[in-house]
């Protein structure tokens, strides 16, 4: 009975065997395929995102609010101060582009027949990265003047408004102030960083070299001379940038309506930065610019200085604005200005701007173009919404 019991057990653990044996092995198979369908979803995704990584991107933002300026006879308007829409992508790894249009060019000449604003393109070039020392950019692009026109744009500006150094020393026609031209030109520039920190977060060292027509955005050079800008940057430590940056050009132009030609501006920019994200913002810089002989058609300096404080998403500061036209001493451009302001960012892609600026102008202008005011006052109250 004993012997029946465990032969009946054996046979029965015969015949289990190649059952268990065929659960384990579609078991094994049915992972196996499960497995291989991962790897297969993991490299389908993989091939999007490459795809995706070589589509371009598209961004931009609005900034518009409302101006007062009791300046002359006074303006109280809304504005839509700026609308950018900005494209960047990837033909190579070690080529990309860049495409930048605003959507209100406040440019006199290419406004319609009612004065209403335009579109214009700001930036349009390619960047080739040889490597970090060693890169090249062609088309139309930022100058490599001063901080504000080099690192700076309207959307993380601290202050409603560029100081004048970048508005009218780098954004002007040199000699008789006849277009804007938003601190950029048609050229090539070789520009690269060096001298790493240890620890990889920035480099002691930058260098711009800038080869461009010197005329009109968007047009073919006007003459055959060429600007040639020099500008570099060092850093002693983190978080503190000291730039110099200098400019040479030949410029055909007029002033009081008579034609002007090859005349030879030189212009110079000088900086410190100092910028703790969590903590103290400041920035200084001079600059000077001198065109024709002895500075007889343009002779100019200024001088600002910026200081704020991060305060979580709060950003309180002071600027002080110099500025001294030292051929035309009865224009509105000579004056020493003062501007309290503050900034707020609520959402990550909303900043509100208020600030308070008060012009006091030179004895000269006071007379001649001001109509005897000591100064004029400028509230603005602004939202940049990005996108």
């Amino acid at each position: 009975m004993v012997k029946r019991f465990f032969s009946c057990l054996l046979l029965l653990g015969i015949m289990t065997v190649p059952v268990f044996a065929d659960t384990v092995a579609i078991e094994q198979e049915s992972n196996g395929g499960i497995e291989q369908n991962k790897e297969l979803e993991e490299g389908q995704k993989t091939r999007w995102e490459q795809i995706l990584e070589r589509l371009p991107h598209f961004s931009g933002y609005l900034q518009t609010g409302w101006n007062y300026n009791s300046q002359g006879e006074g303006t109280n308007s809304f504005q839509a101060k700026r609308l950018r829409f900005l494209m960047d992508g990837y033909v190579t790894k070690q080529v990309s582009f860049s495409l930048q249009v605003e959507a209100f060019n406040g440019v006199a000449e290419s406004a319609n027949k009612n004065g209403q604003k335009n579109l214009m393109v700001l930036d349009a070039f390619v960047t080739a990265k040889i490597n970090q020392a060693f890169q090249v950019r062609v088309g139309q692009y930022c100058l490599p003047m001063g901080f504000e026109n080099n690192d700076l744009a309207p959307g993380i500006l601290e202050t409603v408004d560029f100081s004048n150094i970048c508005n009218r020393m780098v954004g002007r026609n040199a000699i008789g102030y006849d277009f804007e031209d938003y601190g950029r030109d048609l050229g090539i520039m070789a520009f690269g960083d060096f001298l790493p920190s240890r620890d990889g977060c920035f480099n002691y060292m930058s260098y711009y070299l800038s080869v461009t027509n010197g005329h009109l955005p968007n047009l073919n050079d006007n003459n055959k001379s060429k600007d040639l800008i020099g500008s570099f940057v060092v850093r002693p430590f983190k978080n503190m940038s000291v730039m110099a940056s200098y400019n040479w050009g030949k410029y055909d132009g007029s002033v009081g309506g008579k034609p002007v030609t090859a005349q030879v501006m030189n212009r110079m920019i000088a900086g410190i930065w100092y910028h703790d994200s969590q903590g103290l913002n400041f920035r200084t810089e001079y600059g000077y610019i001198t065109s024709g002989y002895h500075g007889k058609l343009v002779r100019e300096k200024s001088l600002y200085s910026l200081v704020g404080w991060h305060v979580g998403r709060f950003l309180p500061l002071v600027r002080y604005d110099f500025y001294r036209d030292e051929v035309n001493r009865g224009t509105l451009n000579n004056y020493d200005r003062f501007l309290v302001g503050v900034s707020y960012k609520p959402f990550q892609r909303v900043r509100l701007q208020a600030n308070y600026a008060y012009s006091l102008y030179t004895p000269e202008v006071r007379k001649v173009s001001n109509d005897g005011k000591q100064g004029s006052n400028q509230v603005q109250i602004m939202g940049i919404f990005s996108f």
